[in-house]
């Protein structure tokens, strides 16, 4: 069996094709597709925060990337961005199912400020709890604009893809990334304009945060300090980044205040965190593009005062060996579409 995994983001698009099965899965293709438009306008983008997708120009790049990756199946799963859903947990004071199917919908009312007729509601049942003679869950409610949905459908079928499913990212992470591991921890998802924070706890997603902020941002002030092209001042972003000669220093120090925030938010997440569960964050993972700007993940370490890793999403899956330095350098952008193909195995 293959499934193809797809991931729209802001400003990029990124593909990859799985084969095999759950037990067994082996990496056949990947593909990167990036737009730079964001340099020069920030509102180029692909798609923004405020549910809109912009449906021609995702269906007009999605078709070149597949001319040059050639798939070998139209078998496809798409991740939805998490800003384009509601997230939302709860407690219920039962463990029946059928009881919790009931009552979902009525406790959805009370987060979820649109219609429910115009949404796709999924809920997960993260824990069971039996208390007293009744029992307590912690549902996690997911709700996606039928709207979006449909956009992504009328671009699978343009393209004369078989469109099997879709899920937000941020459950294509959880996929990818954490594997068997239960403890508490937090899943930064740096993109170029827009940052998520994923809270995950017993490998559930059970919390997120969307930043508007992400690497265009740093390229911006490289390019301040600098006095270069914002061209310029993405590759001495990707190239050197934090790792810089003494002379360069002063780069650094005008970068300390952003990253900085991007910690305090992390920091903020886990002091949330552990005043509603009493359970810290154990550990840190850094996935989408600006996890491999040179020496962030150490920075972070040392900011946070917790172990912070680079994302590795191919823990698993089998690739020819010659693939692993390319790999090391492009798996944080493919965290998401690996995930979301993974699912297309299942």
């Amino acid at each position: 069996m293959r499934a193809l995994g797809i991931d729209i983001g802001t400003t990029n698009i990124k593909m990859i094709e799985l084969s095999g099965t759950l037990d067994d899965i082996t990496l056949e293709n990947y593909g990167i597709l990036e737009t730079y438009g964001y340099l020069e306008r920030n509102n180029a983008a692909i798609q923004t925060n405020y549910f809109k997708l912009v449906e021609e120009i995702t269906t007009d790049l999605l078709k070149k990337l597949l001319l040059v990756f050639k798939p070998k199946t139209k078998r496809v799963f798409f991740s939805l961005p998490v800003f384009s859903s509601f997230i939302t947990n709860f407690d219920l004071p039962f463990i029946n199912d059928k009881d919790i199917a009931r009552a979902v919908p009525f406790e959805a009312k009370k987060y979820i400020p649109i219609p429910l007729e115009d949404l796709e509601i999924n809920w997960m049942v993260i824990s069971k709890e039996e208390k007293d003679e009744r029992g307590k869950s912690q549902i996690v409610l997911i709700a996606t604009p039928k709207e979006l949905i449909q956009k992504y459908q009328r671009i699978a079928q343009s393209l004369n893809l078989n469109l099997l499913g879709w899920e937000i990212e941020g459950l294509s992470i959880v996929r990818s990334l954490i594997g068997e591991d239960k403890t508490p921890m937090l899943i930064a998802d740096i993109g170029t304009q827009i940052s998520n924070l994923f809270v995950i706890e017993s490998g559930f997603l059970i919390t997120y945060e969307t930043l508007n902020i992400g690497g265009a941002e740093i390229t911006h002030i490289i390019s301040q300090s600098l006095g270069v092209t914002k061209e310029r001042a993405e590759e001495f972003k990707k190239i050197k980044g934090f790792k810089v000669a003494p002379q360069e220093m002063g780069v650094v120090n005008v970068l300390m205040p952003i990253v900085d925030n991007f910690g305090n938010e992390i920091l903020r997440m886990a002091d949330i965190y552990y005043q509603k569960t009493n359970k810290k964050i154990e550990r840190i993972i850094l996935t989408g593009g600006m996890a491999n700007m040179p020496g962030l993940d150490e920075y972070f370490t040392s900011f946070l005062n917790l172990p912070v890793e680079k994302a590795w999403p191919f823990k698993g899956i089998k690739y020819q060996q010659y693939l692993e330095p390319l790999l090391k350098d492009v798996a944080p952008y493919l965290s998401i579409a690996t995930g979301v193909a993974i699912r297309g195995l299942e």
